[in-house]
């Protein structure tokens, strides 16, 4: 393994790591380690890159600190070091490689794009703020902008109150609104004055301020196989934490996504699984104060816009997802009404031809002859089995875990305790386009603390399962779901909520209440059995039925 400090003969880290990356490629050698330290990253001498990411706002070329491209057999050690960024990049992409390894990382950027502020004043006309973090930002016209100082300035898009009182986690009354009436004004210091706020915020309570776009991330995996993230942390990031797409088999494995100094993370998703195939693992692993979720996996829908006698011409819709290769020949494909999202027919994918970034015509070996326009495709060939193992998701902006893939599902160990669904079941044809029905999913020996506790936002269970928009009674979208052998600790909403789903078990559970709550639409074969009434307390005594006894994911006391 080289040593980095071989090539450390700048002050620039980003120009310093192309070299000793392209040396590596060049040489053969089998990985860089770092000397054990404080590493700032900056965009001007980084790698720029011409890629789509999914979920993102980046499509073009694109600043690259590290950058892995074509590599095999290869580790990158960062030496339990801080890596900061300074202005808006992707701070490492592993791109088209085969077993590639990140370890021993300490992740965070210097400027956020997003605005933590503290209420000092509030009425009916007006809210006063407080800017607590290192945000870059200014107000013109009445308009606030963040900026990261090298280029990237994006538009105020939305509000989200937080805690009050610096205390720890979110408040029942965590809410969010899109202003566009907010009016701002620079006053003395760092106070803004906000004019035509919707929330109804009290003195000493949290803000968050954010824009709508996503210019970066920190580690992005494309066209990869067998990748290991592990030993590292995400204190704060432009966009996700983790993004992979379109790779066969990514492991992370004991990191940890928690802010320094402010109340946020990651400023959307602290991972997120697209298109990919094989196993995706993410374990023994630690997720606090993220703006979206702890795991999202899911496929991409495309739409049928043109149909030819020997193919069809479909259209990328999902609004962050552009130039992504989404099907390749000899893949299966399904077509479906965008309502029912349950397969019509299925077709060979013989050659497939980039028109542009959206539109995709694929040459199909079977006769065209009853698919219809309108009606959206899902790749079956892209079904990755998901595994979410010995993990804690506290303390978040919205949901646990999000799942959509057809491959078998095991959510395992695990301790949630979320404003919103600690687990989801959600995909659609006509928003989001975001595809995955599931075939087997196993929920077993996870603790649910106290999840959904944000009122009127982020779902209506800890456990929801979505209804699709038309059911026609015979064609169930997921086909056995089994929640079994796990402990709920108070909820002031549904347990369990489910749609659209063949085979059901809620068995063997410890549940809070005399009559815990579950809710069943379109759904058949259920069994709802031995689930038995449970007192949360700190040494729980009566575990017989759940295989969690006195700890939970990474060893933390019940």
């Amino acid at each position: 393994m080289l040593d980095y400090e071989l090539f450390n003969v700048t002050d620039d880290h980003c120009y310093n790591i192309a070299r000793a990356l392209n040396y590596c490629k060049a040489c053969g050698e089998d990985g860089l380690k770092f000397t054990n330290g404080i590493y700032h990253l900056y965009p001007e001498k980084a790698s720029v890159r011409a890629v789509s990411v999914s979920n993102h706002d980046i499509c073009g070329y694109t600043s690259i600190a590290m950058l892995l491209e074509d590599m095999k057999d290869f580790t990158i050690d960062g030496g339990d070091s801080l890596f900061v960024s300074h202005g808006v990049m992707i701070t490492a992409a592993v791109i088209n490689c085969e077993n590639v390894t990140l370890r021993n990382f300490r992740f965070t950027v210097c400027a956020p794009m997003r605005m933590e502020a503290v209420v000092t004043d509030c009425n009916e006309k007006h809210c006063v703020i407080e800017v607590v973090n290192d945000v870059s930002y200014y107000i013109r016209d009445g308009r606030l902008r963040f900026t990261d100082g090298y280029g990237h300035d994006d538009p105020y898009h939305y509000t989200m109150m937080m805690c009050r009182n610096g205390e720890t986690g979110y408040m029942p009354e965590t809410k969010q609104s899109f202003d566009k009436n907010l009016r701002f004004t620079q006053l003395e210091g760092r106070s803004i004055r906000l004019d035509n706020l919707l929330l109804e915020p009290e003195p000493d309570m949290k803000l968050i301020l954010g824009p709508q776009l996503r210019h970066g991330c920190t580690v992005f995996l494309e066209h990869c196989k067998n990748s290991l993230i592990e030993n590292t942390s995400f204190r704060h990031s432009y966009a996700m934490g983790i993004i992979a797409q379109l790779c066969d088999t990514v492991t992370v494995h004991g990191i940890s996504v928690k802010p320094e100094g402010s109340g946020f993370s990651t400023n959307c998703d602290a991972t997120h699984f697209v298109s990919c195939t094989g196993r995706i693992e993410v374990s023994d692993s630690y997720f606090e104060a993220m703006l979206d979720d702890a795991m999202n996996v899911h496929g991409i829908f495309t739409r049928i816009e043109m149909i030819e006698d020997d193919g069809i011409l479909v259209r990328d819709m999902h609004p962050g997802s552009k130039g992504l290769s989404l099907y390749r020949p000899e893949d299966i494909i399904a077509v479906m009404n965008p309502k029912k999202l349950v397969s019509e027919s299925s077709y060979t994918v013989d050659s497939v031809e980039m028109i542009n970034q959206e539109y995709v015509f694929l040459k199909l070996r079977e006769p065209t002859t009853y698919i219809q326009e309108g009606n959206v495709v899902e790749n079956m060939s892209i079904m990755p089995e998901v595994i979410f193992k010995n993990n804690i998701v506290k303390d978040n902006r919205a949901r646990g875990i999000l799942l959509a893939s057809r491959g078998r599902i095991t959510v395992e160990g695990n301790r949630f305790h979320t404003p919103g669904c600690a687990i989801l079941f959600e995909s659609d044809g006509e928003m989001w386009y975001e595809s995955g029905g599931t075939e087997e999913v196993m929920i077993k020996n996870n603790l649910f603390d106290n999840c959904g506790y944000a009122r009127g936002e982020w779902g209506s269970a800890v456990i929801e399962i979505k209804p699709r928009k038309d059911f026609d009674g015979i064609n169930y979208y997921h086909r056995h779901i089994a929640v079994k052998n796990n402990f709920f600790r108070k909820s002031e909403k549904l347990l369990f909520s489910a749609a659209d789903t063949k085979n059901i078990e809620f068995v063997d559970n410890i549940v809070p209440r005399d009559t815990y709550m579950t809710s069943y639409e379109n759904c058949k074969n259920i069994t709802e059995t031995n689930n038995v009434i449970g007192v949360f307390q700190p040494e729980p005594i009566n575990l017989s039925l759940v295989d969690i006894a006195q700890y939970v994911g990474t060893g933390e006391k019940l």
